[in-house]
């Protein structure tokens, strides 16, 4: 007896890319794009494809607070990472896998100024549509279907919906972002 396969996200018809980055600070003029996590959301609701990419840069102007959160050793990071342009072709590889679907990410305009660098031709790595688990989780707080004490933060929502989640490695939230993106979207077909 064979499983049927998993049923549809709502009305999603084909993959989306979620994206997370980790960065040296919050300013992309200044401050490096030290790892990128990929995950793809099939329409089945499946996380897929985990890749996690570093950057390696000849200098490395950080501020001590950003490298508190993403606990990045430099060192170790240094050794481990790769050219950017090396990274900016795994990224384009990643993506002409699925085909160019849209990007998705949490509060995903913060990981955009770091990525438009990196990627002058993100418009047609990805579709021009983006999803934002934090916008879709304020409006459905607006909307009366997530209660409003869960707030909008990746790790509320996480723990809101029952998601195993270590934040601040950009893997993980990329994975922990697409898993909550497949939940709103099984909260609204209910």
């Amino acid at each position: 007896m064979t499983t049927p396969p998993p049923p549809r996200l709502a009305a999603l018809n084909q993959p989306i890319i979620f994206v997370d980055t980790e960065t040296g600070g919050r300013d992309p003029a200044r401050h490096p794009l030290l790892t990128i996590g990929l995950a793809t959301l099939t329409p089945q609701g499946e996380v897929t494809r985990p890749l996690h990419l570093r950057l390696r840069h000849e200098h490395y102007e950080v501020e001590a607070e950003a490298m508190a959160v993403n606990g990045i050793d430099l060192t170790t990071h240094h050794a481990q990472a790769q050219p950017p342009e090396e990274v900016a072709d795994a990224v384009r590889a990643y993506a002409r896998e699925v085909g160019r679907v849209m990007l998705g990410g949490h509060n995903l305009t913060y990981d955009l100024g770091f990525l438009r660098p990196l990627l002058p031709d993100l418009n047609t790595v990805f579709r021009r549509g983006r999803v934002d688990t934090k916008l879709s989780a304020q409006f459905l707080i607006h909307a009366g279907l997530l209660p409003r004490k869960v707030g909008t933060p990746l790790e509320q929502l996480a723990e809101h919906f029952g998601l195993e989640y270590q934040a601040h490695d950009a893997l993980e939230d990329a994975r922990t972002t697409a898993q909550v993106y497949a939940e709103l979207l099984r909260l609204t077909a209910r």
